[in-house]
């Protein structure tokens, strides 16, 4: 119930200058839930709540989380900056508190129909930080018109910057986790090119024994790139890569699909395509004529 926002006084504006990054907004939602649970306990008032900027908001917070609450007119309430108790917070960045809260002449009365049925008369509103930027607000409120003391105050602002401090650490970890498994993924295409390379140049080698072992290093490298992967659909390039080599030396010893399958680390269905490349590329009719043909060109013992 988001109700009407009439002009600000002043002509008061707020809101985030850009847009935060979901992930951090879908960690604060993860963060609030308990949160919200938690503060209520430890200060403790009759009621709390909280939430956070909708992903691609930059002038609302939505309320999602609460705990002894009367009814459900606070949920998914959309506080924008400069309405409400909570607005003003979101838009200067500062605590308040408010008492008789009906009648209270500091606030715009922008969500009154909502907070009605919670029969609200102190609240206290804290703003969720990211760096410079509000992200979040939590709420705390009794249903008596009584100071909220510094003690709770206190307590409040610490639970909030728990908050804050949490959900940094997690976006640091996710930009971290993020960035390694970027270079992770560039260290594996750069060996992957490296090992087609290889393939490439073992082609054109006469010696068998530099062939062999040049053959060992390229399945080396093969190991690498596809560790817990089933391999790629190969590749035609009229030459046998070193993985086709791996199933046809299988073949050779009369090992069934399934038995390749399970040697190498692969599906029996990536096995079926790896013998479909090797006939292709030998002209084979079937399994055993492409034993033979590689027998004839020197690719097995």
């Amino acid at each position: 119930m988001p109700g009407t926002h009439p002009a600000l006084p002043g002509g008061a504006r707020g809101g985030t200058s850009a847009a935060v990054p979901g992930d951090l907004l879908t960690e604060l939602d993860r963060l609030l839930a308990p949160s919200v649970r938690s503060l209520r306990r430890a200060c403790p008032v009759d009621l709390t709540f909280g939430g956070g900027l909708a992903p691609g908001a930059r002038d609302a917070i939505t309320i999602r989380h609460l705990d002894g609450h009367l009814g459900h007119t606070l949920r998914d309430l959309q506080v924008r900056a400069g309405y409400g108790l909570g607005g003003k917070v979101f838009a200067t960045g500062r605590p308040l508190v408010v008492r008789d809260y009906f009648n209270t002449g500091h606030i715009v009365h922008a969500y009154d129909r909502a907070v009605a049925p919670e029969r609200i008369e102190t609240v206290f509103a804290v703003p969720i930080r990211a760096g410079e930027t509000v992200v979040g607000l939590l709420y705390l409120a009794q249903r008596d018109d009584v100071a909220i003391g510094d003690r709770i105050v206190a307590r409040a602002v610490e639970h909030t910057r728990r908050i804050e401090r949490d959900l940094a650490v997690a976006v640091e970890v996710r930009r971290r986790t993020a960035a390694h498994d970027e270079a992770a993924a560039r260290d594996h295409r750069a060996v992957a090119d490296a090992r087609r390379e290889l393939d490439e140049a073992i082609a054109l080698i006469d010696d068998p024994h530099t062939r062999d072992r040049l053959r060992q290093v390229s399945q080396r490298l093969h190991r690498i790139t596809t560790a817990g992967d089933d391999a790629a659909e190969p590749v035609a390039d009229g030459t046998l890569s070193a993985r086709e080599l791996d199933v046809l030396q299988l073949v050779a010893t009369g090992a069934a699909n399934g038995d390749i399958a399970a040697e190498l680390g692969l599906r029996p269905n990536t096995v079926k395509a790896y013998l479909r490349s090797i006939a292709r590329k030998l002209g084979a009719a079937n399994r055993t004529h492409a034993v033979s043909l590689a027998r004839e060109a020197g690719l097995l013992p």
